[in-house]
């Protein structure tokens, strides 16, 4: 009774204080994941239902006005968003890429700004709705990391359970949009932690579980869900194959994606870059309509044998009834989803890489498939290969691929396919894809775009462990201090009650005009006539650089080796406050080295 009224008394980081009590550091861990878990749940629901809607109003207006309507409607979506952008959120740089939330793991501060908490739904649901060639994997995956981490910064938990709490949210993202909580666990290890923690998988499967739970409740509508029959050990050569193939389309992907999203940026009038984006796009989709949305039904046309809805509205759909000229069509689509994609991202629209990557690797698969099935009978051979299998082993290489992610595309497709007869072929294919993809470009697609902009893609852990802590610990303020219109002779008297040999000179509002070292005094002291005429002010030297108390150990060590000082003054709102030292800093780094403690 007592924790109940506790709990009634409190404010919400009261009461988190009082839950921690009594549940012990992992338990209360455990439970603000699932707290974080059905948040995101619930966002992720959100996000679909605002994505059907503006289907629906899609499939409303090509009623009235014809499907040639269909190629402009993204260009609505694209002007949507940036005119939602400059009216509600025109501080900064609207982040639409996980690469934002990578940053802010690797660099251990895990702050993520709140607007991400909500911002996402509708701009993406608009874009994606409407027919922009991207996906919402990646919304709701920024969706539930900056929920998990304002969720963090509320109940004012340390620097590494906020960095577990993002991964969380992100992780409970992926898992409500695929329903695959396994996968979606792994996808936080993978790609949003610094580095792969086993034990955090613990917390982020609890979270991912729980989102599953609740999109399954209220919303038990899954993106693309196929059935996969079993795999012949005479088809392994033809998996590897493919695994080879996903590698380089991998790897084309990402070149393409990253530089092209850099060009793109170039443009600082934000109407002439959606402009020229939506007319790209417009040409783009006109002449091939499978390059709009994310791609899933028109891979759900492959699986179901109608073909013929992939070419749907074009005007070269004439010239093309199947064979080659199809094969043809289905690896162009390949070769230019990563170019719709980034032109309706980049152009002003919102949404992410991961669903084209996955219409990318389902025809790649397609195609490997197809190509074959068409030549073996030139050589009177009537073997043939399944086709939907290829598919499907193809969208986790090209995850795998793209993301630098095998576990990720591995369980995410056997948890979509609703088994793991296809577990040993993706394991090869994915394998493959994901060395081949390595080979050729050094970071995934999130952290290639970090690269690109000057960024530091993967920080040295020694760098994560500086950045983490500030200041205010190691501030020595046993220094007496003096001010500029003290004379020679009050100095003196300080240094006799000092243990220091350096003296801080302060204005008249605390802040630190100079210092003062035995060295500077020393030519004075036999001359006692001295003592009452000359002021600290004429024998001072120039306190140099400065830090805040907020800085981080980083901070103070890049200072620390850009000046070769061994001691620093500390300032809180330009007031001194004390000096931190080179040796201080050094230890607490030595010290932090050998206490890290896990993210769970």
């Amino acid at each position: 009774m007592n924790f109940l009224k506790k709990i009634a008394k409190g404010s919400i980081y009261g009461t988190a204080a009082v839950l921690r009590g009594y549940m012990g550091d992992k338990a209360y861990i455990l439970l603000l994941s699932v707290i974080v878990g059905v948040l995101a749940g619930l966002a992720a629901v959100l996000l679909k239902g605002s994505t059907e809607l503006f289907h629906h109003v899609a499939d409303m207006i090509c009623e009235k006005t014809g499907r040639w309507i269909l190629p402009f409607l993204p260009v609505a979506g694209i002007f949507l968003c940036v005119i939602l952008v400059k009216l509600f959120l025109r501080k900064g740089k609207y982040e639409k890429s996980l690469s934002g939330v990578i940053v802010e793991t690797s660099k251990g501060t895990s702050d993520i700004k709140n607007h991400h908490c909500w911002s996402h739904i509708v701009t993406s649901g608009i874009c994606v709705g409407l027919g922009g060639s991207a996906g919402l994997e990646a919304p709701i995956a920024l969706t539930g990391s900056a929920i998990g981490s304002n969720f963090s910064k509320l109940v004012r938990t340390g620097a590494e359970t906020r960095t577990l709490l993002l991964a969380c949210g992100g992780a409970a993202g992926i898992s409500a949009i695929f329903n695959s909580p396994v996968a979606g666990a792994l996808f936080a290890c993978e790609i949003l932690l610094p580095a792969f923690s086993v034990p955090a998988l613990v917390p982020l499967l609890m979270a991912s579980a729980s989102a599953a739970v609740v999109s399954e409740i209220l919303s038990g509508k899954h993106p693309f869900i196929e059935s996969s029959s079993g795999w012949s050990t005479m088809n392994l050569p033809f998996y590897v194959f493919l695994g080879v193939l996903a590698g380089f389309i991998s790897a084309y992907t990402i070149f393409f994606a990253s530089r092209l999203g850099k060009k793109v940026g170039r443009f600082e009038n934000v109407w002439l870059k959606a402009l020229c984006g939506s007319g790209i796009l417009v040409v783009m989709l006109f002449f091939f309509p499978a390059l709009r949305g994310e791609g899933y039904g028109f891979i759900g046309a492959l699986v179901d044998k109608n073909e013929s809805l992939i070419m749907q509205g074009s005007p070269l759909s004439g010239l093309i009834n199947g064979g080659w000229l199809f094969l043809l069509c289905c690896f162009a689509l390949v070769l230019m989803k990563v170019f719709s994609s980034v032109t309706t991202i980049d152009s002003g629209g919102d949404g992410g890489i991961f669903a084209p990557s996955m219409f990318i690797g389902a025809f790649t698969g397609f195609c490997v498939a197809r190509f074959f099935n068409l030549l073996f009978p030139v050589f009177g051979l009537e073997y043939q290969l399944n086709e939907v299998n290829f598919l499907a082993v193809g969208m986790g290489a090209v995850i795998a691929g793209v993301m630098h992610a095998p576990m990720t595309g591995m369980f995410l497709i056997a948890e979509m396919t609703g088994g793991y007869k296809l577990f040993i072929p993706l394991m090869i294919a994915v394998s493959l894809s994901s060395f081949i993809s390595k080979r050729i470009m050094k970071y995934n697609v999130y952290k290639s775009a970090i690269a690109l902009s000057g960024g530091a893609p993967e920080p040295k852990q020694s760098a994560v462990i500086m950045e983490k802590v500030s200041l205010r610990n190691l501030v020595e303020d046993n220094f007496l201090s003096v001010v500029e219109t003290d004379t020679l002779r009050t100095l003196l008297k300080k240094v006799m009650e000092s243990k220091r040999n350096l003296f801080p000179v302060l204005d008249e509002n605390r802040g630190i005009a100079g210092i003062v070292t035995l060295d500077d005094v020393r030519p004075f002291l036999l001359d006692a006539n001295l003592y009452d005429v000359v002021l600290v002010y004429d024998i001072m030297k120039p306190a140099g650089p400065s830090l805040d108390v907020h800085d981080s150990l980083g901070a103070a060590t890049r200072l620390f080796e850009s000046t070769r000082l061994w001691l620093i003054p500390v300032l809180e709102n330009g007031k001194y406050i004390g000096f931190v030292s080179k040796a201080g800093v050094f230890d607490k780094y030595r010290d932090m080295l050998r206490n890290q403690r896990d993210l769970f």
